[in-house]
């Protein structure tokens, strides 16, 4: 039907705008809606977050998961039950988020940062070795944006220092190496499953270990429950965001949510410029049982949602061709591919095109993301890790999600592909 033939009464109204998509909470279905609404109704649940620990131990081929309010937590209650204390030190790659050096720095540990590699925008091994220091305990194995990390070049230098390792797969649950998944590398490792990540349930994640002793002390750690008030903001808040960040629906679904976190009435933890331990909710806490419950549903659907991901980070590496194979660790189609990531000359160009359909979000254009300034108080001085600074300068991410359909970058291929193309960039 054209505009002229339209009936009157539809041609005084203007066109809807075009369906546009966001990064976040691209894997939820309606069959979690009232599995969410249990969590207004209802907070406890202890059976149903043990289930959900024991599935999420599975997937990751660990005796042991132990579930948390938030991924954060669960790194700071590992750094402790490792008995990491003030004045040791961690080598962390240069390129993370805040909160990640947050979490040792509640424990008085330093974050030392080694540069990364410009295509996996995982850590060079090769910078990890000359920042060991006799106060160093750990070393931190990131798989930056769900590809993994050169994880046996990075555990063959702590076998040799004697050090423990950390690994973080919060961007990578799903992903196998060698057909090991993710969350089974370290001495402890932890998953976020933040609505930005792999799974979501809105907030939450987990730690894996194999070790009992240690199993049992993170479980002590978090012993603490979420609060009652505190689980039913965070069930409103999936609620709402489920339905305001629907592609039909995001031109007002944006401005509703802005006006429900300036009411207070959505929730998210706001400790991501705290440089001590947060005071005003406990830290850590566990899992409600409303993430728990819609966790499950994630869990189930986890091999379904990988597949996605990987049809479309193989559909865009045909075209950009950003991925040097002898660089990416492990097969292609093992990795997460949380996003499919890359460096531009221009990103204020590149948001303009490709931001008309997609609230992009940009990850990492910091060193620290989340922290535009004051870096020093986490350890990290401009100039260290120079590599992890031009990289923060034109990275772009192009989400994966399940919620994200192929015809849509099919699309601005054909609109911005050779602009695209033209505009790569190789540190």
């Amino acid at each position: 039907m054209t505009m002229t033939d339209r009936p009157l009464w539809r041609k005084a109204l203007p066109d809807p705008p075009a369906l546009r998509y966001t990064v976040h909470g691209g894997t939820n279905r309606w069959r979690e809606w009232p599995r969410a609404w249990s969590g207004l109704l209802d907070t406890a649940g202890e059976d149903i977050v043990l289930g959900f620990e024991a599935e999420a131990a599975r997937r990751c081929g660990m005796r042991h998961a132990v579930a948390f309010g938030a991924g954060r937590m669960a790194l700071y209650a590992i750094a402790g039950a490792l008995g990491l204390r003030e004045g040791d030190e961690v080598v962390l790659p240069g390129f993370t988020c805040t909160v990640v050096p947050n979490a040792f720095a509640y424990r008085g540990v330093r974050a030392v940062y080694a540069d990364i590699d410009p295509v996996t925008f995982n850590v060079d091994p090769a910078r990890v070795e000359p920042l060991i220091t006799p106060r160093t305990r750990a070393i931190y194995l990131q798989h930056t944006f769900g590809q993994a990390c050169d994880v046996e070049a990075l555990r063959a230098i702590a076998r040799t220092r004697g050090l423990l390792t950390i690994e973080d797969a919060a961007h990578s649950f799903g992903a196998t190496l060698a057909g090991r998944p993710h969350g089974s590398f370290g001495d402890a490792a932890f998953v976020s499953t933040d609505r930005t990540k792999v799974v979501n349930t809105h907030l939450g994640g987990f730690a894996t270990t194999n070790d009992d002793a240690l199993a049992a002390r993170l479980r002590t750690a978090r012993e603490r429950a979420m609060p009652a008030g505190t689980a039913r903001r965070i069930a409103f808040t999936f609620l709402a965001e489920f339905v305001l960040r629907q592609p039909a629906v995001l031109w007002i679904g944006r401005p509703a949510l802005g006006a429900l976190r300036r009411a207070g009435l959505a929730f998210q933890w706001s400790d991501e410029l705290m440089d001590r331990l947060p005071e005003g909710y406990p830290y850590p806490c566990g899992m409600s049982a409303m993430q728990a419950r819609v966790g499950l549903t994630q869990l189930a659907a986890l091999d379904e949602n990988l597949r996605h991901r990987r049809r479309l980070a193989r559909w865009l590496e045909e075209r950009i061709a950003w991925n040097t194979p002898s660089r990416l660790v492990g097969a292609f189609d093992e990795q997460a591919w949380l996003r499919y990531s890359f460096l531009v000359r221009d990103r204020e160009e590149f948001v303009r095109r490709f931001g008309a359909r997609i609230d992009l979000g940009i990850w990492f254009p910091t060193v620290l993301f989340g922290r535009e300034t004051g870096t020093e108080a986490m350890g990290y001085t401009p100039g260290d890790c120079p590599v992890a600074e031009k990289v923060a300068r034109h990275i772009v991410n192009l989400p994966t999600h399940p919620r994200i359909p192929l015809a849509l970058y099919e699309s601005l291929w054909r609109r911005h592909g050779e602009w695209l193309r033209s505009q790569l960039v190789r540190v």
